[in-house]
């Protein structure tokens, strides 16, 4: 971005500037100053007139004191200095007024403002939060937006010993943030970009926000952090970050009827595509708080959602909507769809399900459900179902999804409409068993209950790990989920996919399952009897659809003994191991 310093020279001492950039390490600042010196011409002219603005805890006596004060610094004290330390936050406040009035006059002497918008470092190299007051800093600003790489391997957070390690400086556009004088605004050079909030927004927060873009523009994806979600991530293979925006032609228009983590997950996933998406919550507030700060500050607080995304309760939103996904949490189908079943029945759009679990109805699963409580005609259904976590899919990690559909004619579609570059979907072993992609995704929580059960039980008596039993007993496991499966209605080899096999594995094997976690507990006396576990709510339901036949389904028919039939579990284990005995 050399070529940009040529445009912000000649506008020092004539307009107001500020550079802000990403926060690595304690070096960031030294480290700015010194890329630009020793590229020399014009960059030098910026590196003497930058003033950095840095917290008082960088002012302690030690190196970074000694460093700080090589280089033109201002003090401001943070909102969390002023909370650690309540007795000085109106000297902190009278500080922070002072250092703004300097900051200003500096700037009219040719200074440039140097910033780090996130406030602190970041532990991860990932764009963090920015913080509020930066605002004050560049409304009516021109702005120079940098990227930094290689200072956290200099200085590493939580040392203080130095690396010999490369570091890269990118440069951005100058922009205007805002809109300056009548006098300023006629000099202001037409190579200047200009960024002035649109008319019913949060100014403050939107213009935060696109400070985070201008300077995760010249970063790596992988640095995004909290506006990772914002880019085009269709593409994996170019270098140029793209922002995601909302089509004036979308190819679908989506409603997403139930607020939950697959649902979110899923909607950003989509986000990728030419479409338009629709969030149905059940609450006014909760949907105009969302789309005022523009993320789900319930589920996701960190992951800012893309423009073609909004919130909404009003059911007849949904009306025009080309496809639906059903995100609903199985115990909350009735709260979702007694408010959007005469739309829904009005439209012959799909109907996707992505969510897994039973219902506890006497029908068991969620499209079920659908079909038999909600008159909603079946050939309509698809669902989608893999082995993932939503907050990963969220994380923009490799993950992957199965599709079946009673329409097969919509299967290739769904397949390459639910395709980024990094999530992968494909069709099912079975195209059109959505039962058996259904049932592989709710029995495989029972199981992953057990599977936690086990392991608390060893942990807890013999101490360490137990590798040795879970995979000893993983491949029983699977043999006896795919038996159940089949006498549920699903087909055989269905199960061998990533909705039945692979889904197995993350769940009885994942750090982060929560059924998993629920059956540790049990075992330690902690586990919530009331809380809404999709395996715990499956065990109470399942022998309504099933018989649980001990000699056929000896696994399913234990975990239902210990955790609801009071069975104690040292009589149970010993009863399993004598069984799994060959001689």
């Amino acid at each position: 971005g050399k070529e940009h310093l040529k445009e912000i020279i000649p506008l020092l001492g004539k307009f107001p500037v500020v550079l802000i950039s990403n926060h690595l390490s304690h070096m960031d600042a030294p480290s700015i100053y010194n890329i630009l010196y020793r590229e020399g011409d014009e960059a030098r002219i910026l590196a003497n007139n930058l003033v950095f603005i840095a917290g008082r805890l960088a002012f302690e006596p030690d190196f970074t004191r000694l460093g700080l004060y090589m280089i033109d610094t201002l003090l401001v004290c943070s909102q969390k200095d002023m909370q650690d330390n309540p007795g000085m936050a109106d000297l902190m406040t009278r500080i922070n007024m002072r250092s703004f009035r300097q900051a200003q006059q500096l700037q009219k002497e040719g200074k440039v403002i140097a910033i780090f918008p996130e406030g602190t470092r970041s532990r991860t190299g990932r764009l963090i939060n920015f913080v509020d007051t930066v605002y004050h800093y560049v409304a009516n600003k021109i702005i120079l937006p940098v990227s930094l790489s290689g200072t956290d391997e200099i200085l590493p957070t939580g040392s203080f010993m130095f690396k010999a390690a490369p570091a890269r400086l990118t440069i951005g556009k100058p922009v205007l943030v805002g809109r300056l004088s009548a006098s300023q605004m006629e000099q202001l050079p037409e190579y200047v970009q200009q960024l002035e909030s649109p008319r019913g927004v949060d100014k403050k927060r939107f213009v935060i926000d696109q400070l985070a873009l201008l300077i995760g523009q010249n970063m790596h994806r992988h640095r995004h952090g909290t506006y990772r979600n914002l880019y085009q991530g269709d593409e994996i293979i170019s270098q140029v970050n793209t922002l995601i925006t909302r089509p004036e032609a979308p190819v679908e228009t989506i409603g997403v009827i139930g607020h939950s983590p697959q649902g979110i997950a899923i909607a950003s996933v989509l986000a990728n595509k030419k479409v338009d998406l629709r969030i149905f919550v059940a609450d006014e507030q909760k949907a105009a708080d969302f789309n005022a700060a523009q993320l789900d500050t319930e589920l996701y607080p960190l992951f800012k959602l893309p423009p073609n995304i909004s919130f909404t309760a009003d059911p007849a939103e949904l009306a025009q909507c080309t496809m639906y996904i059903q995100a609903a949490r199985p115990w909350e189908l009735n709260t979702y769809y007694q408010k959007t079943t005469a739309v829904l029945q009005q439209n012959n759009a799909p109907i996707i399900n992505v969510v897994k679990g039973f219902t506890g109805s006497v029908h068991g699963l969620v499209l079920d459900d659908l079909e038999k409580i909600h008159g909603l005609n079946a050939e309509r259904f698809a669902v989608l179902a893999g082995a993932n976590y939503p907050d990963q899919v969220m994380e923009r990690k490799l993950s992957g999804y199965e599709v079946a559909a009673n329409n097969a004619a919509i299967v290739d579609h769904l397949t390459h409409l639910f395709s980024t570059g990094y999530v992968f979907t494909r069709a099912a072993i079975n195209p059109q068993d959505v039962r058996g992609v259904q049932l592989g995704g709710a029995l495989k929580n029972i199981y992953a209950l057990g599977t936690g059960l086990l392991d608390g039980y060893y942990e807890k008596n013999l101490g360490g790990n137990s590798d040795n039993s879970l995979f000893h007993l993983s491949d029983r496991i699977f043999k006896e989920m795919k038996s159940l499966g089949i006498a549920l209605g699903g087909q055989e080899s269905t199960f061998d996919g990533l909705s039945g096999h692979t889904d197995l594995m993350l769940s009885c094997f994942g750090q982060d399952a929560r059924s998993r976690q629920w059956g540790h507990d049990f075992v330690y006396g902690n586990s919530d009897p009331d809380k809404q576990i999709s395996g715990l709510i499956g065990l109470r339901y399942l022998p309504n659809l099933v018989p649980l036949d001990p000699q056929k389904y000896p696994l399913a028919a234990s975990i239902h003994s210990i955790v609801l039939g009071g069975v104690s579990i040292d009589r149970v284990m010993t009863e399993m191991t004598h069984r799994l005995r060959r001689f």
